[in-house]
């Protein structure tokens, strides 16, 4: 078992035909987590992150932003919340849920910028898979479980 939060930046960066699929599920107690495509480690203070894709049970919606220059951006919401407490899930970016088409952000920083994947909060991820015109390798996780936000 692997703990969050989670980064991986061994998957070659984002480009051009990459797809990124996230399967896990939502567990009874979910209160957030998120996504991040970003800049470099979140441990290194002030990274940037250009894409933030933050589920929020509290607050009904999910929540597109990015971190840039030690200041998060102008808030984008979704009042639609795709995701199921208890139920299972798989994400596509750019951006579908369960096959459904859901959202688009529009890039504030440029994606060939981003290495690391981040992933954090109340969420069991099973597996991460990167496909692409270049690279393809699959993170298989047994369980990525965090209880506190």
């Amino acid at each position: 078992c692997q703990c969050l939060p989670f980064e991986n930046a061994n998957f070659g960066g984002v480009r051009d035909g990459l797809l990124v699929l996230v399967s896990g599920s939502v567990p009874y107690f979910c209160q957030r987590f998120q996504i991040n495509f970003q800049v470099g480690s979140w441990w290194k203070r002030e990274t940037d992150v250009a894409f933030h894709f933050n589920p929020r049970f509290d607050q009904h919606c999910v929540v597109f932003n990015s971190f840039e220059g030690g200041k998060w951006q102008h808030e984008e919401k979704s009042d639609d919340l795709p995701f199921h407490k208890g139920e299972a899930f798989e994400i596509r970016f750019l951006v579908s849920v369960n096959g459904k088409h859901f959202g688009e952000f529009k890039h504030r920083i440029p994606m060939s910028q981003v290495d690391t994947l981040g992933i954090s909060g109340d969420v069991e991820v099973t597996s991460i898979t990167f496909q692409g015109s270049v690279v393809s390798c699959k993170v298989l996780i047994a369980s990525i479980l965090k209880h506190e936000w």
